[in-house]
């Protein structure tokens, strides 16, 4: 009998069954960060309808001028559009990735990247829509008959000196970036620490 080539089989055998745990274990992991991105865009998907019934209530619960209450149905309806846009994406992406028990690496690797294209959908939808929020919050607050006269139509209508206004441009462009970045670290938060996650579990999984 050949006693090394008998060796060499059961060595071989060894090193199937030590792998085989390996990647179950990986498996098992993965499964936290996928679930945890799907049960927080659930979440998410929720909170952003219910806002947007919230938003549109809001001019019938208070008294505005008209001007102010036209530009803020006007640019709460553009961004309700753009929202609405975005959490279509993010409910099909639900539905492509209900599989998720059935994981392998490839359902993994597919899973990392419609993630990141939600998010890159995402994150633009959520500045677009947000580019428009200053003005629709200035509507409320200066267009609101409790808060005083009508200051909105004229600074809606740019009547005002020009020193006031560059103010104004400046502290627009300026919210424009903060919002930017907030976005960008609030979906990081939300979802990249997740895939970040998957990505070294898969990494594990291809050594």
């Amino acid at each position: 009998m050949d006693f090394d080539k008998i060796k060499e089989l059961m060595d071989n055998e060894n090193q199937d069954d030590l792998q085989l745990p390996i990647s179950l274990e990986n498996l098992k992991e993965s499964n936290m960060p996928i679930a945890k991105i799907r049960k927080t865009m659930k979440g998410e998907i929720a909170i952003q309808l219910v806002a947007i019934v919230i938003f549109f209530t809001y001019p019938f619960l208070i008294e505005m001028y008209e001007l102010p209450r036209a530009v803020y149905l006007i640019f709460m309806f553009i961004t309700s559009l753009m929202t609405l846009g975005y959490l279509a994406k993010m409910i099909w992406f639900l539905r492509r990735t209900s599989n998720v028990k059935q994981q392998t690496k490839e359902t993994i690797l597919n899973f990392i990247h419609d993630i990141k294209l939600t998010m890159e959908v995402y994150k633009t939808g959520i500045i677009a829509g947000s580019l428009l929020l200053p003005v629709s919050v200035a509507a409320i607050f200066m267009g609101a008959v409790k808060f005083g006269p009508d200051r909105f139509t004229e600074w809606f209508l740019l009547q005002m000196p020009t020193s006031i206004f560059s103010l104004v441009l400046l502290g627009y462009l300026i919210s424009c970036v903060l919002i930017y970045y907030i976005t960008v670290i609030w979906a990081d938060k939300l979802y990249g620490v997740h895939v970040r996650k998957l990505e070294e579990i898969l990494a594990q999984m291809e050594e």
